[in-house]
């Protein structure tokens, strides 16, 4: 464009969109100007272009401009956007009195860009993660949220066998829920959790142990959000578990698992446009507990334990609706906890008694050393961190057969927070 003078005032909009766009003219203001927006004199223009635009201006530039990106996409590697210049002025000062600041944040691959001045250019800046890699790559850490309190259901079965000696195995129903925060300056979620977890089992008199063996499913459901994104979750889990209790009141405590994972993801990208993905994976786990029940009295026991379990999961690569593209699902997790149980049982005849326990643990999540492939691009999305579990609860035996519980837990401290999660159960021995 061939031009003597161009003037953008009151937001008036130059479009370049996707051109590579010569302006042989000077760009400036209308009115006298101030750099201070807050002041009733400033005034400004505006250069909007797509991430694969470019403005040149040959002449003299004064004034302030917001550099807007209008497009957005999915696709994309880092290498395709960060650091690209977008616009640059050609003139005769060695640095332009010119003002360029950025209008918005674009979503361009798996991350957000804005307008940044360089001297006489203006290129593109990276930030944050946008909202749908962000919910995409958190989805692994959501689902091993759902799998460990999976285990603690698990685990406090186990533990209230070896607290009632009348328990020969039986059946029993629980519901659990809770809400967690993951923050690793990277990713950021928060995810709700409810579920049903029911199993069978049997003790069974060994030479050397009393070894109670049984089976388990799990069925939850996830909600997790951050903005504009969110994902619902759909998990079913199968168990088999064993615990064995010896003559000196050791007991080790095991558990094998199969789960499998349906997210379901949507999110608004920074141009209004709508983006949806399905994402499906698979998961085995093992958990490994090792304790010692101290019955300090006949009513009361403390149990200290340490216990290490570990989830690992793995599916194909996916693209969303936008065409970002995740290439693989494998993400790997280990937890270390170290804590004591305690508990008192107050008997009122006619085999009903109640017994209220607390549990103090300090835990260790370790998944660090994930990171997912994105575009062809790497970008870490492990957690990891010490946290200390405190928790509360009860057990109401109403017949010899026939008892309830209910308790509350807090775990915090690490990337991912569990705020609260409670569990209600229903026990019927043989």
């Amino acid at each position: 464009m061939d031009a003597d003078s161009v003037v953008l005032t009151d937001g008036g909009v130059l479009n370049v969109g996707s051109r590579d766009y010569v302006l042989d003219a000077s760009l400036n203001n209308a009115r006298d100007i101030t750099n201070d927006p807050h002041q009733k004199e400033y005034d400004h223009g505006v250069i909007a272009l797509n991430a694969d635009g470019h403005l040149a201006v040959n002449g003299d530039v004064a004034g302030n401009y917001r550099v807007r990106i209008d497009n957005a996409t999915g696709a994309g590697a880092v290498a395709d956007y960060k650091g690209s210049e977008v616009l640059r002025v050609y003139d005769d000062n060695d640095a332009t009195s010119a003002r360029f600041t950025a209008a918005n944040k674009a979503d361009l691959g798996a991350y957000t860009y804005e307008a940044h001045q360089q001297g006489d250019t203006v290129v593109l800046k990276q930030r944050a993660l946008t909202d749908y890699a962000n919910m995409a790559l958190s989805i692994p850490s959501a689902n091993t949220n759902i799998w460990n309190q999976e285990q603690d259901v698990l685990s406090t079965r186990l533990a209230q066998g070896r607290h009632s000696p009348s328990d020969t195995g039986g059946a029993w129903v629980t519901y659990f829920g809770g809400n967690f925060n993951g923050d690793t300056g990277e990713l950021s979620y928060d995810q709700d959790v409810s579920g049903l977890m029911v199993g069978l089992d049997k003790l069974v008199e060994g030479d050397s142990a009393k070894w109670t063996l049984g089976v388990a499913a799990g069925f939850a459901k996830g909600d997790m959000d951050d903005r504009t994104g969110s994902v619902d979750q759909d998990s079913q889990s199968a168990r088999l578990y064993a615990s064995a209790r010896f003559a000196n009141d050791v007991f080790l405590d095991s558990s094998l698992s199969y789960s499998h994972y349906s997210n379901d993801l949507s999110a608004v990208m920074s141009d209004g446009q709508s983006v949806s993905g399905d994402i499906s994976s698979d998961a085995w786990g093992f958990g490994l507990k090792l304790g010692y029940d101290w019955q300090f009295n006949p009513q009361g026991y403390l149990t200290p334990y340490a216990s290490v379990s570990g989830l690992f999961q793995d599916g194909d690569g996916y693209q969303l609706s936008n065409d970002m593209r995740v290439n693989s699902q494998s993400y790997d997790s280990l937890r270390y906890e170290l804590g004591a149980d305690l508990g008192y049982t107050f008997n009122y005849g006619n085999d009903q008694a109640f017994t209220p326990y607390a549990k103090l643990a300090y835990v260790y999540d370790d998944a660090n050393d994930n990171d997912a492939d994105v575009n062809g691009d790497s970008i870490d999305n492990g957690v990891e961190g010490s946290a200390v579990r405190a928790g509360l609860g009860g057990r109401f035996s109403f017949t010899k057969n026939f008892s309830a519980y209910a308790d509350a837990n807090y775990l915090g401290g690490g990337d991912v927070d569990q705020d609260w999660a409670a569990n209600v159960g229903v026990k019927y021995t043989w």
